[in-house]
């Protein structure tokens, strides 16, 4: 093999080789990229940056990443600087701009700023769920420092593509918005105002800027500057009808939201006060609104918790027996539907107090509520009193206060097969005709296993069909099955700000051929009020009944 090498025409061939390469490290016509390797349980991750030594986010002290370089030439990169400065020559009408870009950039993915890219693969469920309860368990944490992934670009999930595909968890809030850089080479003498604003930004100005109505999109956008247009994810339809719904009831407070569990698309959102209904248009609709409000006693919603602690240890199963009256027994998924609070008292204790408040802790309790307009800090610590620690886990703690968007956070991560995904507002940014941002599915934990979440949602079922969501679900004439196609959990109990007593539905429907999250809250004076159950049951019937277009958006999905 030796002398094969040495042959005049071999040695040419490596001496020209080396001089190439030499003249490609040295030269303007490729960039390089540091590409650093490691491995975590047997399998590789790989972490692609600009020139720069640093540690894998996540990765133990001890591991040693490898170093490797890769190319992208110039003539992609000039290629990519052509693709997104083209230049729209009229811009007169902006409604017009508007529904011309929805209809041109519609399901595009936009993808540039390859330098930046983050790929972690998927872990299996054997990876997810290891040997400790507190392995089991992925949650957004508090800490700056902690499953943080910088600039990382989520690239689209497909129509087609099962929600098990979520591959970034992270605790940035802003990560999963995909942000599409506009290039500008150095000769080029327009202004900063060809840049597009920081995702931060745009966020930021759904808040401080008044969302409209755009008839000729159909959507509800908010203008951002004077060729600037953020384009939300509410259903205009959707909406509609929630408002509708909630003038109907005679409540004190009501509160409702339908998310999609699979991408975290808010789809609808709508909130009362003493009868009167809050408009989207309003300007107090993202600062009085109900739904963002962490005042409300979980009650019974909890039991969803501590349901998941005990099942995704192996310490109960749904059919698990504990003594529920004198010498009679029941099934976990029976004490579920009727919401028996000794059973879950007993599930509790089985479980144990830490547990129980690490899957609070990784279900988003005592954190920050990471949403496109603030919601509040949802909280809870169970009791190191025995007795009292299992009417916590109950729901019969008054100090466990949660939001109604938190609410929809818990049911949509039993609903996604135990992952939570970032639930958000800002859907596509348009600027000057382009898309420069495009919101992404984005995962933030994991606090469940798959199978667990299966186990949850068919408990779920039990609730509409014999349990304590059964009423609210039923005398539809032309739906007298409505029940069997939903589920959920519902919950009852006096709070203190303000006091009334609030009964809950956090659950879902399928009606429309797909799970869709339906939370609803209300709030009455006394027990002879309208039950959140009954609100969440009209709802799944206006969308089991068609009348909206919305609807068969969604299930086209």
């Amino acid at each position: 093999m030796l002398s094969r090498l040495l042959k005049p025409h071999n040695i040419v061939c490596v001496i020209c080789y080396i001089l190439f390469m030499g003249f490609a490290f040295n030269s303007k016509i490729v960039d390089a990229l540091v590409l650093y390797v490691s491995e975590k349980n047997g399998k590789p991750v790989y972490v692609t940056k600009k020139k720069e030594y640093a540690a894998i986010t996540g990765q133990e002290s001890n591991s040693k990443p490898i170093l490797a370089i890769r190319y992208r030439t110039k003539s992609q990169e000039q290629d990519n600087d052509n693709e997104y400065n083209v230049e729209l020559k009229d811009e007169s009408n902006d409604q017009q701009t508007l529904m011309k870009d929805l209809e041109d950039n519609d399901g595009k993915d936009l993808d540039n700023c390859e330098e930046d890219n983050v790929e972690i693969p998927n872990n299996s469920e054997e990876e997810i769920n290891s040997d400790s309860s507190k392995q089991k368990i992925s949650s957004i944490s508090d800490s700056q420092n902690e499953l943080k992934l910088e600039s990382t670009i989520i690239k689209p999930t497909s129509k087609t593509e099962s929600p098990k595909e979520n591959k970034a968890i992270s605790e940035n809030p802003f990560d999963e918005i995909k942000e599409v850089k506009i290039a500008k080479k150095k000769s080029d003498s327009s202004s900063d105002d060809d840049t597009p604003a920081s995702a931060k930004e745009y966020i930021d100005a759904i808040y401080k800027n008044k969302w409209e109505y755009s008839e000729i999109s159909d959507r509800y956008v908010v203008k951002y500057d004077s060729d600037t247009y953020i384009v939300l994810t509410i259903k205009p339809g959707l909406q509609k009808m929630l408002e509708n719904i909630l003038a109907k009831y005679n409540t004190r407070i009501s509160a409702a939201v339908i998310e999609d569990p699979f991408t975290g698309e808010i789809l609808a959102i709508a909130s009362s006060h003493k009868n009167k209904v809050l408009k989207i248009e309003d300007d107090d609709f993202k600062t009085s609104n109900w739904a963002f409000k962490a005042t409300f006693p979980v009650a019974s919603i909890f039991k969803i918790i501590t349901a998941s602690a005990g099942i995704d240890t192996g310490k109960i199963t749904s059919n698990s027996n504990f003594l529920a009256y004198k010498k009679s027994y029941m099934k976990v998924w029976k004490a579920f539907a009727s919401s028996h609070n000794g059973v879950f008292g007993s599930v509790a204790k089985k479980a144990g107090r830490s547990t129980v408040n690490k899957y609070a802790s990784a279900y988003g309790f005592n954190k920050n509520f990471f949403f496109d307009l603030p919601v509040g800090k949802s909280i809870c610590s169970l009791s190191t009193n025995n007795v009292k620690m299992g009417q916590d886990a109950a729901g019969l703690n008054k100090d466990f206060l949660v939001s109604p968007m938190h609410v929809a956070s818990i049911v949509s991560t039993v609903l996604n097969r135990g992952k939570t995904l970032k639930p958000y507002l800002v859907d596509t940014v348009i600027k000057k005709g382009k898309v420069v941002f495009k919101r992404r599915p984005f995962q933030l934990a994991q606090p469940i296993k798959e199978s667990t979440a299966r186990e949850i949602y068919k408990m779920m079922y039990a609730t509409t069909a014999v349990g304590t969501g059964k009423k609210g679900f039923g005398g539809y004439k032309k739906c007298p099955n409505l029940s069997k196609y939903c589920g959920g959990k519902t919950g009852t109990l006096t709070g203190s700000s303000p006091n009334y007593l609030y009964t809950w539905f956090g659950g879902f429907t399928k009606v429309t051929g797909r799970d869709l999250c339906i939370v609803t809250l209300s709030g009455q004076k006394d027990h002879s009020g309208t039950k959140a159950a009954s609100i969440a049951g009209q709802i799944a019937y206006e969308l089991y009944m068609k009348r909206h277009e919305d609807v068969e958006e969604i299930a086209s999905k």
